[in-house]
């Protein structure tokens, strides 16, 4: 809608992206965050298997269907390591914070982090999401 098609930031790395079923199905969102995340430099961008899969988060879903959300997630951080990539993003933070939590629970070194923090240039601001403070390096990108 702004018309940007490019930002001037850098992120050393590879990312893979989730797409949320809220920004995918109702808002149409699925290949302008790549086209900007295309413009990072020093960004590897590689599709996530099952892209358009729930990551079992979804509001009260995974508080009804626990058992259900968590075999989702599950697969959804199976998905996220065969990518190779060091750093998930994604722009819902429930989906985030969900995904988050199983990677951090089940030892994967993925950094996670919101596609604005990419864009914006600020990752050497703040920890990745799920990181407690002061455990990244300084500056990490």
């Amino acid at each position: 809608m702004l018309g940007v098609s490019q930002v001037a930031a850098r992120y050393d790395g590879t990312a893979t992206y989730h797409d949320s079923c809220s920004g995918l199905r109702e808002l149409g969102v699925k290949q302008q965050p790549r086209a900007l995340l295309r413009s990072v430099a020093g960004l590897t961008l590689t599709e996530l298997p099952g892209v358009e899969v729930c990551c079992g988060f979804g509001g009260t879903f995974c508080v009804k269907y626990a058992e259900i959300s968590n075999r989702m997630v599950e697969d959804k951080a199976a998905d996220i390591a065969r990518t190779g990539a060091d750093t998930l993003l994604a722009g819902d933070l429930g989906c985030l914070l969900n995904m988050a939590g199983k990677l951090k629970r089940g030892g994967s070194p993925v950094r996670v982090r919101h596609v604005a923090e990419i864009l914006a240039d600020v990752t050497g601001d703040a920890p990745p999401i799920g990181d407690p403070a002061g455990t990244s390096p300084k500056g990490q990108r």
